[in-house]
């Protein structure tokens, strides 16, 4: 036999009962009903167990129907195997608390064709963390953390196997009366009610929510018997108010149930009726835990022992998979390795090809940089003939171009007068697209004539503009020129690089001499025309 001890409280009194169990049998050694010291429930329990030698002993708690989450819950009929993960679903969507985290066990209470009746409770893990840490700081290790109002149903039905029919168990605790409705043996109700502080009116309320109970459950009529927890002698009152719901109610003395040294017979408190559901945990720790819910071993998927043989084979063929996987890979990667350095060698010759093809553009970039400063000004001055307004309205004084030959693209002005300001607005507007800018000075009246409002318009040609303009031009030869053989584009590549490289040296000798124009016209403040 093993030494264990049985715990739970509430805001005024801590319930311990300690015993020597085994697998049949409980020998009470110890039970007390102590008073919560200041409302610290954690220094009343360390001296407690301090006080009686009873630290790094195995230890059941009970903890009330208050701080779990219960439901009635219908299932479809599925094996026991497969209830588990079912319950924890249907937790999820039905319990208002029941998130991820929270942890789940039920009790099944019956079972036929259609469904699977159940009761099933939730309790958040902060919960259960605040029971374990209560009892770690009294040097105790919780074992069990169950429901108690099940744990004390579960001591009636163990040791009286012959009862049938519907049966009511009723605890009554210091501020609160749990009661438990049975049929044939199986828990279908629990429910937890406050009763009024003044004992004249206990036993009153106490009826009348053992009626409501019986309503809420669907049962008709009377109960068989009515299992009240306690002395007699204590409960007197108690069993004259229930004798108006059921004629048989019995008073049971949890203690009589199991074993008690005589010397804790003696000094039993007065309430044992209190210390009923951990009589219970002790007596079906080892063989009855089936009755209970217990929140630290909640109910699992069943997990069958595989066959031998069965093992074998879910070792051996992955096995030879993964050997038949990793050739065929190898071989893969290796027909990769190959093509890799067949890849590598096309590339390394075509290198050459490649460097003097990058040598080539870069040369023909060279040469268009130099050819995108020679501006078509025929092309220029015809559009903007075609983009003039009539004599009557705009007349021209002058014309000036000027190329950028360093960055490419250039610059045309136009100088005269015009009739009114809105004519040099249309005029810019007209001379205005994608590849041309306009910059003007604005319309001053000069006073003089017709054409008393002064014309001075700037038209901006980017290099981008006259390169293109220049390619659109060499088409039609470079279309006439692309079937010419492999031998004569080969002969010449050589001619065409040495011409390249003559043009280059042109452009770089014109770009210094442009340079050189373009110091020298700034300095004597004279346009080109």
């Amino acid at each position: 036999m093993s030494k264990k001890i049985a715990i739970d409280w509430d805001d005024h009194e801590l319930r311990l009962v300690a015993a020597q169990c085994s697998a049949n049998s409980v020998q009470v050694t110890d039970a007390a009903l102590i008073p919560i010291v200041d409302g610290d429930i954690a220094a009343t329990l360390r001296d407690a167990i301090a006080q009686r030698g009873l630290g790094k002993t195995d230890t059941l708690v009970a903890i009330g129907r208050g701080k779990a989450e219960l439901r009635d819950l219908q299932l479809p009929p599925v094996p026991d195997d497969e209830l588990p993960d079912m319950v924890r679903f249907q937790a999820i969507r039905s319990f208002a608390s029941a998130g991820d985290s929270a942890i789940v066990d039920y009790l099944v209470t019956d079972r036929n064709s259609e469904n699977v009746s159940m009761l099933a409770a939730a309790v958040g893990p902060s919960k259960l963390k605040d029971v374990q840490r209560t009892c770690a700081g009294a040097d105790l290790m919780a074992k069990r953390i169950a429901l108690r109002p099940l744990a004390a149903s579960a001591l009636y039905f163990i040791t009286n196997k012959k009862t049938s029919g519907q049966t009511v168990l009723i605890d009554l605790l210091s501020d609160d009366a749990e009661i438990v409705v049975a049929r044939d043996r199986k828990v279908v109700f629990v429910r937890t009610v406050r009763l009024p502080s003044v004992a004249a009116t206990r036993s009153t309320a106490l009826v009348a929510e053992l009626r409501r109970s019986l309503m809420a459950c669907g049962s008709d009529g009377s109960p068989d018997q009515i299992i009240l927890w306690g002395r007699k002698s204590v409960h007197q009152s108690d069993v004259e108010k229930l004798n108006d719901v059921c004629s048989n109610v019995q008073v049971v003395n949890p203690f009589d149930l199991v074993g008690v040294d005589e010397s804790v017979s003696k000094e039993l408190p007065e309430h044992v009726g209190r210390l009923a559901p951990l009589v219970g945990l002790l007596r079906n720790d080892e063989s009855g835990a089936h009755r209970l819910i217990d929140f630290m071993n909640p109910r699992k998927r069943i997990i069958k022992e595989a066959n031998p043989y069965a093992k074998i084979l879910s070792i051996g063929v992955p096995v030879a998979i993964a050997l038949l996987l990793a050739f065929l890979g190898y071989r893969h990667l290796k027909g990769l390795d190959d093509q890799i350095a067949s890849l590598k060698d096309t590339n390394k010759s075509l290198g050459d090809p490649v460097k003097a093809a990058g040598e080539s553009v870069a040369r023909t970039e060279r040469v268009d940089r130099f050819l995108d400063g020679g501006v078509n000004w025929l092309d220029e001055i015809r559009r903007l003939a075609e983009k003039m307004p009539p004599s009557d309205k705009l007349i021209v004084s002058s014309i000036t171009g000027k190329s950028d030959k360093r960055n490419g693209g250039g610059d045309l002005t136009v100088v005269g007068g015009v009739r009114n300001p809105d004519t040099q607005a249309s005029f810019g507007e007209a001379l205005r697209d994608e590849s041309h800018k306009v910059l003007g000075e604005g319309s001053k009246e000069n006073g003089k004539g017709d054409y008393r409002w002064s014309l001075n318009e700037t038209i901006l040609i980017p290099s981008n503009h006259v390169r293109n303009q220049r390619y659109i031009g060499l088409s039609p030869v470079l279309n006439e020129q692309a079937p010419l053989n492999e031998k004569t584009t080969q002969e010449n590549t050589d001619e065409g690089g040495a011409q390249s490289e003559a043009a280059e040296s042109n452009a770089d000798s014109v770009e210094e001499s442009e340079e050189t124009d373009a110091t020298m016209d700034e300095s004597n403040k004279e346009p080109q025309a």
